[in-house]
């Protein structure tokens, strides 16, 4: 007896397409950007390393380093797993009924009541991944957002050092008369608090992406757990049918 499958499980098993949010890498064109603008002056640099006691652009980097983009991909491949599983379990049930229409007798019974909850518990397989791609999909997302604001931050302490320099410069040149020193210095000191507000919000980034990993990675681990469950409870075959007549 030959059985048409009623749907196709391997289609879903494909290559992962290619993450949006992570098209340009996780820090992208934006770092890029702001170090090329910086690395002709180690004045301007230096600015921004006095300023905030540190340097942002590797500091920024040092939090987003990763294979994030790979991360994304496997949400997808979770699903997609979770898809087949769904399919397998549909054909199944689909031959398990075509199987039973022409074969009677207790062999039979017992073969229908196995393959039935098999395909049952092979059902339940999409949820878990599901849950899976979820929490894989969280994190991606934290991470491509808290990048994208810090790439913001990175840009506007950029402008900020320059404006800074501009002050510094003008103080200096205008030194003699007692009254352009200090409002240029004044003025650099004023941007310089500013930016260490600005380096702020770049902190408080990295602290709300790393309490949201910290929860989807909870989720995730539940959703493991579940399926560890799921796969030790698969029914095993009972004793073999012992034929009286035999």
């Amino acid at each position: 007896m030959s059985f048409a499958d009623a749907a196709e499980p391997v289609g879903h098993l494909k290559a992962p397409s290619e993450p949006e949010e992570f098209s340009q890498g996780v820090i992208g064109d934006s770092v890029e950007t702001v170090s090329d603008f910086l690395s002709p002056s180690e004045w301007l640099l230096g600015i921004i390393k006095f300023t905030l006691g540190s340097n942002p652009l590797e500091t920024a980097i040092a939090w987003f380093t990763g294979d994030w983009k790979s991360y994304v991909e496997c949400a997808e491949m979770w699903r997609n797993t979770g898809s087949f599983t769904k399919d397998l379990a549909t054909n199944l049930r689909s031959g398990n009924k075509e199987l039973d229409a022409g074969w009677n007798g207790n062999a039979a019974d017992s073969a229908y009541v196995y393959f039935d909850e098999l395909a049952k518990k092979i059902d339940t397989l999409d949820g878990h991944l599901r849950d899976l791609q979820t929490s894989y999909i969280d994190i991606g997302r934290a991470i491509a957002r808290g990048a994208e604001l810090i790439k913001g931050v990175l840009e506007q302490l950029a402008d900020q050092a320059l404006l800074v320099e501009i002050e510094l410069t003008a103080g200096t040149a205008l030194m003699e008369t007692g009254v352009g020193l200090c409002a240029g210095y004044g003025a650099a000191i004023l941007e310089m608090a500013e930016m260490v507000r600005t380096w702020g919000r770049a902190t408080e980034a990295y602290s709300a992406v790393q309490d949201a990993i910290d929860k989807a990675t909870v989720a995730g681990g539940l959703a493991v757990g579940g399926l560890g469950v799921a796969l030790k409870e698969f029914p095993e075959p009972g004793r073999s049918y012992d034929n009286p007549a035999v």
